[in-house]
């Protein structure tokens, strides 16, 4: 069995990341960023939402034959399962069956794709850890053949692997995935004359190139949304160190000032939702925080659920704007929204207690899916949904409070 997710990343590692010097940053700055705790202005709370939770899967299951053994451990590095909006959930994850061990991508009834398995004539030897899935059910994730080549799939296509071109270059390897639901999946790919940001039909951006006079250099995993808007982060060359895009326009840059917060770093890949709007984790003077490109939603030193927060995962966001995030704080690490803290450690979810929490992914209903480390050293994939959903924008809520 070849895992896909090893070596480079915090707690997370993926073997086959293109952008291995961003990333290596990235790791300096995480080490940093947990001790950081900026005094400032504790806004007041809107009333929280209940949330009730849901085990998707645990190990121990039996699902499709496979005894699940484990699931990526919560790290600050991408280790998210994916839903959508009918509140289904994909999910990487470790197996036993009988003296043979593997892993696959599932859903709580079934298995996607598993090592071993033929897909258009190619043996999957590798899958990482994320998957992308859209509202038909479709899921994507990247994979590594028999052949040691590797590409783009699902459990019943090959969207693109090693050796095949698109828009005249031809690809070597692939980052993560993402998918709308038209069934366009936008991705990381590299050449032999640098790397880009591809659909599985066209060229969406590349190095050497310019977009409003800054100079893409390497790419982060992109989001792409159903009306075919593609962002994605691009390490720079010249003055400016980097900036999130799209095809034709920077959306936000370093030195860009929102919130009142002039931005020193990005962080991790952008979030897309349908109406435009990008959510991410930025970096200023004295803190972090949660941004979209108009607005700063939380900082360090804020107090949700009466936590005072001290660092961020990566945001996601839903087209309501409602955005839900992975933070710390000095007694330990939850998953919360813009009012609400959903979970933490030393909480206990169907009797056993917490003691590690993965990136959370979200979906237009408002529901909210997340690894977790127990106690007794199990682990599980959490399905939290909102007892009441807000009739208005989360939008809105921040500006209210």
């Amino acid at each position: 069995m070849r895992s896909l997710g090893q070596a480079n990343h915090p707690g997370c590692q993926m073997k086959y990341i293109l952008n291995s010097s961003p990333l290596k940053a990235m790791q300096v700055r995480w080490g940093l960023l947990a001790a950081i705790a900026l005094a400032g202005i504790v806004p007041l709370p809107a009333a929280p939402d209940p949330y009730t939770f849901k085990v998707v899967a645990k190990t121990g299951d039996v699902i499709s034959g496979k005894t699940l053994t484990g699931f990526m451990q919560p790290s600050f590095g991408p280790n998210s399962p994916a839903i959508n909006a009918g509140g289904s959930v994909a999910f990487y994850a470790t197996y036993s069956e009988g003296a043979f061990v593997g892993e696959g991508i599932f859903t709580s009834d079934s298995i996607v794709l598993k090592n071993g398995d033929s897909v258009r004539g190619h043996t999957v030897d590798g899958i990482s850890f994320v998957p992308a899935l859209n509202d038909r059910g479709t899921v994507v994730v990247r994979g590594l053949l028999s052949s040691q080549e590797s590409a783009i799939l699902g459990s019943t296509f090959l969207l693109a692997k090693a050796g095949d071109k698109i828009g005249g270059q031809t690809l070597t390897s692939f980052g993560l995935p993402a998918i709308n639901n038209d069934g366009t999946v936008a991705f990381v790919g590299s050449s032999s004359s640098g790397t880009g940001i591809f659909t599985q039909s066209a060229v969406v951006a590349t190095s050497g190139e310019s977009i409003e006079g800054l100079t893409l250099t390497s790419f982060g995993p992109p989001a792409i949304n159903d009306r075919g808007t593609v962002v994605f982060q691009s390490w720079l060359s010249g003055k400016i160190a980097t900036a999130i895009f799209t095809p034709t326009a920077v959306l936000v840059k370093v030195g860009d000032a929102i919130g009142g917060k002039t931005l020193t770093d990005l962080f991790f890949a952008p979030a897309l939702n349908s109406i435009g709007a990008v959510a991410f984790m930025g970096v200023f003077s004295g803190g972090t925080g949660v941004f979209t490109q108009n607005a700063l939603l939380e900082q360090t030193g804020d107090t949700i659920g009466g936590r005072k927060l001290t660092s961020f995962g990566s945001p996601v966001i839903n087209d309501s704007g409602q955005v839900a995030f992975f933070a710390t704080y000095p007694e330990g690490a939850g998953i919360f929204t813009q009012t609400s803290l959903i979970a933490k450690t030393g909480d206990t979810i169907r009797g056993k207690t917490l003691i590690g929490l993965g990136q959370p992914v979200i979906n237009s209903s408002g529901a909210v899916a997340f690894t977790a480390l127990f106690s007794d050293r199990s682990s599980a994939v959490i399905l939290a949904r909102p007892v009441i959903v807000p009739a208005k924008s989360w939008n809105s809520v921040r500006r209210d409070r």
